[in-house]
Parts: C-alpha cells; structure tokens; sequence
C-alpha cells in the first residue's frame, strides 16, 4: 500500500519551516553551505524529507528568495513608519542592515550566474507582487516622509538622494566578496554623515 499523500497544508507548512532554517543556515554559514544534506541536519530531519516537498536545491533557493522579497517588503513598510523616530541615519542603518543581511543577498552571486534561476525567481517575485518597490523608490519614500515630519531639508530632492543610496546599495549587494564589505559601524557612519548632509540647516 503507498503512503497517503501529504495534505497541501501540510506541505506548505514544511516548506515554510524549511525555508526558515535554509535561511538561518544561509545567514550563519554562507551561501555554499546550503545542502540539501545540510538543510536536514539543521531542521534535525531525515535526509529524504527537503525532497519531498523541493524538487531541488533550486527550488528551494526561490522559496528562500521568494519569502526575503516578503520579508523586506515588510521592512520597507517600517521604515516609513520610523519617520519621526530615532534618528534618520539609525533608520537607514537598520534598513540596510536588513537588506545586506539577507540570505538573498548572499545567494546573489549563482542567481545571477544561472539565467534560468534569476528568471524563473524574477516571475516568481512578480507574481507574488512584491516586486513593486526598487531600492531607490524605497529610499526616495523614506526621505519624503522624514520631509514632512520636518527632518529633511525641504529643498532637498529626496529622489536624488535616493539614488545615491540605492546605488550604494545595490553595488554592496551585487559585489559580494569582491568588495569589502563595510562593517557595521562604518555603514551606520556613511549612512549618517548623509542624513547630516540633508538635515535641515538654518
């Protein structure tokens, strides 16, 4: 007798959960420590068990990139939200910090070495639809809100600075290891010496 199918629930659970231990093992470790072997240990599962629910360590690599996109989308919607608070540059600090950090990032270099990989994640993410904000409209937002609550010069363009920004950003996590990777206190300085830069000055 064959074993009962698992029910869809069910499979969309475990592979949320493998999803979730993919990217802590990715964040830990790097991107060439994902394994289908490795998933399972670090899920403490059976080896088999990653693919019953991935048709391969692929699939499993949109998932992971598919629930980031989610995931900073989530990010960029606190961000406009801290308008107001802390400072600007802590804000975009943690909003870097965020993006830079992500498993996602981190598995850029072979996504972008197998086309079909880059397109097949690219069709997933569009069609989830939270590929809608690019870096720099994700920036030029934030600034427009700290604008109005007063902590950005008004004479600032916000879209401007946004582009300097996610340009920035973009070249860290497109370089990868080929670029030294700022630590965290130089990235909060770099960040903040720019939200001094567009403060307002009487």
């Amino acid at each position: 007798m064959s074993p009962p199918k698992r029910a869809p629930e069910s499979t969309s659970a475990l592979r949320a959960s493998l999803v979730d231990h993919a990217r802590r093992l990715v964040g830990r470790e790097g991107a060439s420590a994902l394994t289908m072997r490795a998933l399972a240990a670090e899920a403490g599962c059976a080896l088999g068990l990653p693919y019953k629910v991935f048709t391969d360590r692929n699939d499993l690599v949109v998932e992971i990139c598919a629930a980031e996109f989610a995931r900073l989308r989530g990010a960029y919607d606190e961000l406009v939200a801290r308008a107001g608070t802390a400072t600007v540059g802590a804000n975009l600090t943690w909003f870097a910090e965020i993006l830079l950090g992500s498993p996602a990032v981190a598995l850029t270099q072979e996504i972008f070495a197998d086309e079909t990989l880059a397109t097949t994640i690219a069709t997933r993410i569009h069609e989830s639809g939270t590929d809608s904000e690019t870096f720099e409209t994700i920036f030029a937002g934030y600034l427009a809100a700290e604008k109005e609550v007063g902590r950005v010069d008004p004479r600032i363009d916000e879209n401007a600075f946004a582009f300097v920004l996610a340009g920035a950003v973009h070249n860290l996590v497109v370089s990868g290891e080929a670029w030294r990777q700022p630590t965290p206190d130089q990235l909060e300085h770099q960040l903040t010496a720019i939200a001094t830069a567009i403060a307002p000055h009487d």
